[in-house]
């Protein structure tokens, strides 16, 4: 082991292992460490969006885990007399972003899988069965004080370090960080069950909205299913640590005997934000800067999103020079965002929740009536935000999410633009004409160690990846900006549309301003 690395990572969860695995494709040196040696082998988290399967790709996971998945069934939430009150419903192909909406999964799979592709990168370390005792910020270096199996120690040296370490974070309550608490706080059981024959169970996920016992149905990969059952305030919580007590409450939902029953757990469900995400050299991301609860099904993005935006910004700040306030625009970014996120989580949870019968009743007449009327928004992906605020330009239509088309490889082959491209700064522009605006010696391109794609039929151009669509996902999407190129982060953010040559020149400089 060495004693000294560019980013030291404390906890490989979902979240800590797609960082270090997104700073390893930059050569980051890193060490991730974990408590545990091995993965917790029970799901937790059970669903994740396209964003994150992006994500994943970069991560250089997708192609192995995307099997393991299944497609999100959608969610029809029923009322007091079992009516439909409310749904989601994934968005239907094309995929905008290259994966479906919505996808169910098994995460020990994808964490095994994340740490696997740890072990292929050279500048990654990790030690697995150790913990972070102690740290300590000196000038430039951050020492972190380490203690292993059978009571071995070491000592570290890092220029940040990052806590991913989990919701009671020991290095988000060392440096003293406050929480912002959104009051939602409940007791839920969960149970996995590995159905064994056929039943009577719905197709379609559901939340039950019934005050006599709340309660959501996930249909998971394979034969797996989930119940998350709310614990009314009378009861004893120990109760539900009782496989006969599990069983009677879960016959309000299926019957138990169809059922292998997985694991079962109780969670207190939790609405959370950190008021700081950073000290100097250490930050914090994923459950140790926020908790939601489950009803967007959220949980697992968020992290992975934590990961994706802190990736790029460490990698820019340690590999090009790039100005460490950067990083303050990573708690000025994803806490908007994932604020708004968990806020509407809560508010669906209050929505399937709801203990008092004519409220519930009442609450079932409004939607009814909004579903009806062609009011009410279906399409799960609709509640997750933009970008407002960081390295953005957001009168250019920075901020949001830039598609990922199909292209052919050199090879001949399909695949995904974001197999192509690196996790760069993107110049990417519809046919070829528009890359002739971008100068050969612009100093502010050269800054930011950006590629050039030309989304066109034919052509070529000498320092531009010209990629052939074999779908019109980018073609839409760019004709719906109104501008025929634009800027892209590493993380495939708009950072801006570009009209035409002086546009290009004033936002590559007022980018290379901002970083």
């Amino acid at each position: 082991m060495n004693t000294d690395y560019d980013v030291i990572i404390s906890g490989c969860g979902p979240t800590g292992a797609a960082l270090a695995n997104l700073l390893g494709e930059e050569g980051v040196r890193v060490l991730v460490i974990d408590k545990y040696e091995d993965v917790y082998d029970k799901p937790r988290a059970i669903t994740l969006d396209w964003e994150a399967m992006r994500i994943l790709q970069f991560a250089g996971v997708a192609e192995e885990f995307f099997p393991t998945t299944a497609p999100h069934t959608g969610t029809n939430f029923t009322g007091v007399d079992g009516q439909v009150i409310k749904m989601f419903d994934p968005d239907p192909p094309p995929f905008a972003l290259g994966w479906p909406p919505n996808l169910t999964f098994i995460q020990p799979e994808l964490e095994r899988m994340l740490r696997r592709r740890l072990d292929a990168r050279e500048t990654v370390e990790t030690a697995f069965g150790w913990r972070t005792d102690d740290f300590s910020e000196d000038g430039d270096r951050v020492t972190v004080k380490l203690t292993g199996p059978e009571g071995a120690t070491w000592t570290a040296t890092c220029a940040y370090l990052v806590g991913c370490d989990g919701a009671s974070s020991p290095i988000r309550t060392a440096l003293g960080l406050e929480r912002i608490d959104l009051e939602f706080d409940e007791w839920w059981v969960v149970i996995d069950g590995l159905q064994l024959r056929e039943t009577d169970i719905p197709a379609k996920s559901r939340q039950y909205c019934r005050p006599s016992r709340p309660g959501t149905l996930m249909i998971g990969p394979g034969n797996l299913k989930r119940w998350e059952i709310k614990i009314l305030p009378d009861e004893d919580l120990a109760a539900f640590e009782s496989p006969d007590h599990l069983r009677e409450v879960l016959k309000d939902f299926a019957n138990p005997d169809d059922f292998d029953l997985w694991r079962s757990a109780i969670y207190r469900f939790h609405a959370v934000i950190g008021a700081g995400w950073r000290e100097g050299r250490v930050l914090i991301a994923g459950d140790a800067a926020h908790q939601t609860p489950p009803f967007l099904g959220q949980g697992l993005c968020a992290g992975v999103r934590d990961a994706s935006n802190l990736a790029w910004k460490l990698a820019h700040v340690l590999r090009r020079g790039h100005s460490e306030a950067l990083l303050d625009s990573y708690e000025a970014e994803r806490r908007p965002h994932v604020t708004t996120v968990v806020a509407r989580a809560k508010a669906f949870g209050e929505i399937i929740g709801e203990l008092d019968e004519a409220k519930a009743r009442a609450r079932d007449a409004r939607l009814i009536a909004e579903l009806e009327a062609g009011r009410m928004v279906t399409s799960r992906q609709e509640h997750i935000p933009d970008l407002d605020a960081g390295v953005i330009d957001i009168n250019a239509l920075g901020g949001t999410l830039m598609v990922q088309p199909r292209v052919v490889a050199a090879d001949g082959t399909e695949v995904l633009m974001d197999d192509l491209t690196p996790p760069r700064f993107l110049y990417v522009t519809e046919g070829l004409d528009p890359q002739n605006w971008l100068d050969a010696e612009n100093p502010d391109w050269d800054a930011l160690g950006g590629a050039r794609v030309a989304i066109a039929d034919a052509g070529a151009m000498e320092g531009v990846a010209v990629l052939r669509p074999t779908d019109d996902c980018f073609r839409s999407w760019i004709a719906e900006t109104g501008a025929p190129a634009a800027l892209i982060r590493p993380d495939r953010y708009v950072y801006a549309t570009i009209r035409d040559r002086n546009d290009l020149v004033q936002k590559l400089s007022s980018l290379a301003s901002s970083l």
